[in-house]
């Protein structure tokens, strides 16, 4: 949780395809908690699901792994391949049909997690735009960052080659979908953003009207999912409600079901195959 401080006809490319697998996950790190392996589980399951329904792109896999190769001088694993090619798969995951995790369980060292996901996507077309951007602590950070403590600020570096709309949105363990960007004071329902221009969103020391946000958590850890939702063709946000004041009486952002910014981030999507959806899962410690 955090506080503040009609649609076009698709070419027969575009057509949505009804993908589902079932995939069984084993994590490759010890520390990682039951939470983040399912949410793990489940987004390399939609990879798989894509490179199977719509293949990858053999050369950005092969500079990959050539890069990898002469850094490490080994060959990659398995579960490292699929990591490199998930990320060139030639389709997009559009909507979320279902998500269930099967089966979970502990072996004394590593989780293990057989999930079933099943969605409609499409094939890729066009160049896809290369917005570079990055959650961070503070501005003197460069690098992302998934791990926060409560009461941690948190901001946003974004950059693009081209102008266009940006929405920002977090996700928290309640299941509620938080608007980040544009600000509350925002009519516009979008955020302007222009060409090769650099951003440090979430500042009052860049923008006046800027709301800053502060992260928080009243358990032990929580997981939160991140949205950067970006085009070169204006959108607007989803129909979202004032938020109200948390159990610390700060103010949160406006917000709406998560179901709901499901709903409108697939319709949105599917109009517009310009589109850019990324996301990042973040950790927050007490």
């Amino acid at each position: 949780m955090l506080c503040v401080l009609s649609l076009p006809l698709f070419a027969a490319k575009d057509k949505l395809t009804n993908v589902s697998i079932t995939y069984d996950y084993l994590s490759n790190d010890r520390n990682e908690s039951k939470a983040e392996a399912e949410i793990h589980a489940i987004e390399k399951a939609k990879r798989r699901a894509l490179e199977n329904a719509f293949g990858v792109d053999v050369s950005s896999i092969v500079v990959s792994m050539d890069k990898e190769t002469s850094n490490h001088g080994r060959l990659l694993n398995d579960e490292e391949f699929f990591s490199l090619g998930s990320t060139v798969a030639k389709g997009e995951w559009i909507e979320t049909i279902s998500e269930k995790i099967l089966n979970i369980y502990h072996d004394g060292q590593l989780w293990h997690v057989r999930v079933f996901v099943e969605g409609k996507a499409r094939e890729k077309s066009g160049v896809q735009i290369d917005v570079q951007y990055a959650f961070i602590n503070n501005s003197h950070d460069k690098q992302n960052r998934t791990t926060y403590y409560d009461n941690d600020d948190i901001l946003l570096r974004f950059t693009s080659p081209v102008a266009g709309a940006l929405c920002v949105y977090l996700i928290d363990s309640e299941k509620t979908a938080y608007c980040l960007l544009p600000y509350m004071r925002s009519d516009k329902g979008y955020q302007d953003v222009r060409a090769n221009k650099e951003y440090l969103f979430f500042s009052s020391d860049t923008d006046k009207e800027a709301d800053e946000y502060v992260l928080t958590t009243q358990t032990e850890v929580e997981h939160n999912v991140l949205y950067v939702i970006f085009s070169p063709n204006k959108f607007t946000k989803a129909r979202d409600k004032k938020g109200a004041r948390n159990w610390r009486k700060q103010q949160v952002p406006r917000n709406l079901p998560y179901k709901d910014f499901v709903e409108w981030l697939a319709k949105v999507q599917t109009a517009d195959k310009n589109m850019q959806v990324r996301t990042e899962v973040i950790s927050i410690f007490q």
